[in-house]
């Protein structure tokens, strides 16, 4: 996974927990639900964000030094 990559999904994640956030709070209903389903792709996108950045540091650990 990219740097840019990286960086665009953890920017997409912090909005999601944002907006998710406001809508569980706010909401009632079919809002908190939405909140609630915000939140967990938030989660999600930040452990793939995770995992992207560990095989990026992992493939730049295995290249050869120069």
């Amino acid at each position: 996974m990219s740097k840019r990559a990286i960086q665009a999904v953890l920017a997409l994640s912090v909005v999601l927990m944002a907006t998710g956030i406001i809508l569980k709070v706010t909401g009632n209903g079919g809002a908190d639900t939405a909140g609630t389903v915000a939140v967990s792709l938030a989660s999600v996108g930040s452990i793939v964000a995770a995992i992207g950045s560990s095989f990026r540091a992992a493939r730049e650990d295995d290249s050869p030094h120069r």
